[in-house]
């Protein structure tokens, strides 16, 4: 069992993995202020937050279960490095609300991302950080932004880490408990349940993922990630499988860290994204 799913399981027994049912503001912002905002998208109310200066941003992805305070302790080490960083809490998270009238896709929550950073007016060069379902998200975003010019991955969903097998037998343990969740917590059911239901599509896309070869990764692995040794060797193998051979990605352990490396090895995470900074940073000075 990957952690998004583990993490779902538990949202579904109200062991709630961090998540916040906080609600958005019903004003959306009447100006491109970003320090923070909420805007309409799609009819959802997407809570944002722009903050430090520099012509680099660095875009932060959450985790499914969790919103932006996940970041709290690595944003500020991060804009002392004389960057952007954006925030936001995806529908359905934090202080966002969700159109439930919308199909759950991820293809929707990258359309959500791309609107908000140009509510914001965030153009490139962009270093996306995902952790965990964020890390799809990052990885879908990659594959169709060129103004993405450099991804720090955190325990990510990368492609072949959902086995067909793997999501089948989640969502059924999953069903078996969506009525209660409905009743008990039915804020967190209008994303959890569709966002479960999504899976099977979600990890077919994201399976067949192709990232530019040359899109420079930090790929962080978390030693205690998973919960089982089946998967702990399923996304081993898909984490080496995704960097293995190809200069532009490095594969780090973050040695004795649960999935919450964020938490466990802040500095780690850290030191990963002001890396990929100066990448970024030395690509914009040999393009000049």
């Amino acid at each position: 069992m990957n952690f998004d799913m583990k993490c779902t399981i538990l949202l579904f027994t109200l062991v709630l993995c961090g998540h916040s049912l906080a609600q958005a503001t019903p004003a959306s912002a009447s100006t491109a202020n970003c320090s923070p905002a909420v805007f309409d998208i799609d009819g959802n109310k997407i809570w944002m937050n722009e903050e430090g200066h520099g012509n680099i941003t660095v875009v932060f992805e959450s985790g499914f279960g969790n919103d932006s305070s996940a970041w709290s302790q690595i944003t500020p080490k991060i804009q002392a490095a004389g960057v952007q960083t954006f925030v936001y809490d995806r529908a359905g998270m934090g202080k966002s609300t969700i159109n439930t009238s919308t199909p759950y896709s991820i293809d929707n929550d990258v359309q959500i991302l791309r609107s908000a950073l140009a509510h914001c007016h965030i153009e490139g060069p962009i270093v996306m950080v995902g952790h965990s379902y964020g890390g799809a998200i990052s990885l879908l975003a990659a594959s169709e932004d060129p103004d993405i010019a450099g991804l720090v991955l955190i325990e990510a969903v990368v492609p072949n880490v959902w086995t067909p097998t793997e999501v089948e037998n989640n969502l059924k343990m999953m069903r078996t408990q969506y009525d209660e969740v409905r009743e008990k917590a039915p804020d967190l059911a209008k994303v959890a349940i569709p966002w479960a239901e999504a899976t099977p599509d979600t990890a077919k896309k994201v399976n067949a993922l192709r990232v530019s070869d040359v899109l420079p990764i930090i790929d962080i692995e978390a030693e205690k990630g998973q919960n089982t040794p089946e998967s702990t060797q399923t996304w081993r193998e898909a984490h080496k499988q995704f960097t293995s051979g190809n200069p532009h990605r490095e594969f780090v352990m973050a040695m004795g860290s649960s999935h919450k490396v964020m938490a466990d090895q802040p500095d780690l995470v850290v030191n990963s994204i002001l890396k990929m900074i100066e990448t970024v940073r030395g690509k914009q000075a040999g393009a000049k």
